[in-house]
Formats: C-alpha cells, sequence, structure tokens
C-alpha cells in the first residue's frame, strides 16, 4: 500500500518524500481566505513530524505559495509560507492484482510538482516550460501543452513529434 503509484489511490500518496524546496502543487481547498486552494503551486519550506513504529509520520507541512493572488503574511511564519496538516482521507485503492481495498490513509493533501499533464497545467502560464508531445493525442492537446509558455525561448520540446497532428489540417468534424 505504501508504493502504490498515485493514480491507484486517488492521488493520495502513500510514502511523500520531501526536502526542503520541492515544488508542489496543493490538491485540494484547504483555506481560500490565505490562498492555499486546490491547484496552487508551492515550496517546501518545513515540515513537523513524529516516529511511529520506526516510521516518520508528517503532521505538518510548511510550503512557500509560488506567487500567490495576495501577500498572506501569518504570525510566526515568513511571508507566503502557510501551514498545510495531514488528513484523514478514505480512498479505494487499486491493488496490482486489481483487486480494491479500501482505507483510510493520513496525509498532507499534496502532490511532487515536477511535471503535470495537459488537463492540469490549463490555465497557467510558465516562463520555463519543457513538454512531452508524443503522450499528446490530438491538436487540442498540442495546443494546450505548448500555450503555456509565456515565450518560445522558454519552451523545450523533449524529443521529436508527429508534426502532422497541428499542420494536417482539421478534421471532417471540425470543419462541419
Amino acid at each position: 500500500l505504501w508504493n502504490l503509484p498515485h493514480n491507484d489511490t486517488n492521488h493520495v500518496v502513500g510514502k511523500l518524500s520531501l526536502c526542503s524546496g520541492m515544488p508542489i502543487l496543493i490538491k485540494k481547498n484547504i483555506a481560500t481566505e490565505c490562498c492555499i486552494t486546490n491547484g496552487a503551486e508551492a515550496k517546501v519550506v518545513s515540515w513537523h513530524s513524529h516516529a511511529e513504529n520506526s516510521v516518520d509520520i508528517l503532521d505538518t507541512l510548511f510550503v512557500e505559495l509560488v506567487n500567490p493572488p495576495r501577500p498572506i503574511q501569518l504570525d510566526g511564519l515568513s511571508p507566503n509560507v502557510v501551514p498545510i496538516s495531514k488528513e484523514s482521507i478514505e480512498i479505494e485503492c487499486r491493488m496490482p492484482n486489481d483487486s480494491r481495498e479500501r482505507i483510510l490513509r493520513q496525509q498532507v493533501p499534496i502532490l511532487p510538482n515536477f511535471a503535470m499533464t495537459d488537463y492540469t497545467a490549463q490555465g497557467r502560464t510558465r516562463p520555463d516550460n519543457i513538454v512531452d508531445l508524443n503522450n499528446c493525442t490530438g491538436h487540442q492537446s498540442y495546443y494546450t501543452c505548448l500555450s503555456h509558455s509565456s515565450d518560445a525561448d522558454g519552451t523545450v520540446i523533449l524529443q521529436g513529434f508527429n508534426p502532422n497532428q497541428i499542420t494536417g489540417g482539421a478534421s471532417g468534424y471540425l470543419r462541419q
């Protein structure tokens, strides 16, 4: 259960490896008045944890919000640094043998933010936008991935791709 991939546990991670400065994505509206919202980006600053059965258990994660809509200042914390506490979440896990188990998992509602899908990236502008167009299923996906670049200089395409997806003309149903 600890090592199941995120997509097998409703994106609630079992084991969360942390380091200071790590980019994260907040996955829930926790405190909208403090800009701690679903989809907000942040960097790990520090955390509080305790040991249980020789395992470190995360209690509270402190993150610095990246470009929040407005500055946040909480007593005793640096500007734009906010706490995220663990929550108990009942999830259904898909096991390696395809069986399903319901468990209660305690975790902070975040995910590592080293990469994101075209769907998650919607509405974001990136000065550095690294894309892998081989995973795009159609011209809409190409557009979504490439349109997040703030300029061409910051866009890196990882490998070759099928140019017919964006140069072959619109399909019949789109021309109607």
